[in-house]
């Protein structure tokens, strides 16, 4: 008869542990049932102790705390890399023109990196500024010229949020402040990705921005 380690898996994703973690406590947290630890043996090749805090303790099969393990998913991560569930895009210099290598080519980023200026792109771009691309972008600019009001900090802060939480590589946002001052927003978002990964992001809007460029 098949074990729960011959069972074929339909997708899969990466997430990180955390300090302290056991397999079972990693369990109870991602994946809401901690009799699932022994599901994870198998998709990550573990051997006891599985996880460990300690780095000289780390060999074959055994984790250090703060890496990524791999968990069951309804979809497969697009690569075998954990950071490529972040993808890869063109390098923006701060003023949005292309960073170029020392050779003349395109500079790129990847994995996290990737996701964030993602995300700062979107809070510098005015939803519906994009027309292909309608509901992409930030609706926080239409507060500028407004009193600097603790509503307009609330709206702006929701408006943070929602553009942030769009995309699909992100599983939440734990906080989103903004602060609305003349002709500019500040705002600061903490997200956490699919992965586990936190990410702060923090742009300041005025009366220009930059679209994607992907």
């Amino acid at each position: 008869m098949p074990s729960i380690f011959d069972t074929p898996l339909s997708g899969y994703r990466f997430v990180h542990t955390q300090n302290g973690d056991t397999l079972q406590t990693f369990a109870a947290r991602v994946m809401g049932d901690a009799s699932n630890w022994s599901v994870l043996i198998g998709m990550n090749s573990l051997l006891p102790p599985y996880l460990t805090d300690d780095p000289d303790s780390v060999t074959t099969g055994v984790v250090l705390n703060g890496s990524f393990l791999m968990i069951p998913a309804a979809t497969a991560a697009p690569s075998s890399d954990p950071d490529g569930v972040f993808q890869t895009d063109a390098l923006l210099n701060p003023d949005g023109t292309f960073a170029v290598t020392a050779n003349g080519d395109f500079a790129t980023v990847s994995g996290v990196a990737n996701l964030a200026q993602a995300l700062e792109n979107a809070l510098d771009t005015d939803q519906g500024e994009l027309i292909y691309h309608g509901s992409y972008g930030y609706l926080g600019r239409r507060l500028l010229g407004q009193k600097n009001t603790a509503t307009a900090g609330m709206l702006a802060a929701r408006y943070a949020k929602q553009t942030v939480s769009a995309d699909p590589r992100i599983s939440s946002v734990t906080d989103s402040t903004a602060t609305v001052s003349g002709t500019a927003i500040s705002t600061i978002v903490q997200a956490e990705t699919i992965a586990g990964t936190k990410v702060p992001i923090s742009t300041t809007t005025s009366n220009s921005g930059i679209g994607p460029t992907s």
